[in-house]
C-alpha cells in the first residue's frame, strides 16, 4: 500500500512540475511568433493594389475568399495517371502563374531549393 501511495505521490509530482511548463511565461513567445505568422495572401505584393483587390484577384485565380489557399475536392480535375501530388504540384503552380500574370510578385522567402523550383520564385 505504501509503494501504491509512492508511485501516485511521484506521478502527481511529476504531472504538476510538467504542467507548470506550459504556463503563461513560456506561452509568452509562442503568442508573440504565431501573430508574427503573414497569411500566404500577405506575400504577393502589387503596386498600388488595395487589400480588397488583392483578395477579388487572389479568389480570381483560385484562392479563397478568406485569403487561404485549397485544393478543388473535385476528382475529376485530376488528370488521368496523375499521382496526388503532382495534382496538387499542378494546380499550386497554375495558381502562382495566374497571380503572376496579374503583375502579383511573390514576397516571402525563395531561398531554398524547393522554393526556387516554384513560378513564384522565378522557376518557369
Amino acid at each position: 500500500m505504501k509503494r501504491r501511495a509512492n508511485c501516485w505521490a511521484t506521478l502527481s509530482l511529476i504531472s504538476l512540475t510538467l504542467a507548470g511548463c506550459a504556463g503563461p511565461g513560456l506561452t509568452t513567445g509562442r503568442d508573440a511568433y504565431l501573430k508574427s505568422i503573414k497569411p500566404y495572401l500577405a506575400y504577393w505584393q502589387k503596386e498600388g493594389m488595395t487589400e480588397e483587390g488583392r483578395l477579388k484577384d487572389w479568389v480570381a485565380c483560385g484562392g479563397m475568399k478568406d485569403g487561404g489557399f485549397g485544393y478543388p475536392l473535385d476528382p475529376n480535375a485530376r488528370l488521368s495517371g496523375e499521382s496526388e501530388q503532382e495534382f496538387m504540384t499542378r494546380l499550386d503552380h497554375a495558381f502562382q502563374r495566374c497571380m503572376i500574370r496579374s503583375d502579383y510578385h511573390y514576397t516571402g522567402n525563395c531561398s531554398s531549393e524547393y522554393m526556387k523550383a516554384r513560378p513564384l520564385c522565378g522557376a518557369p
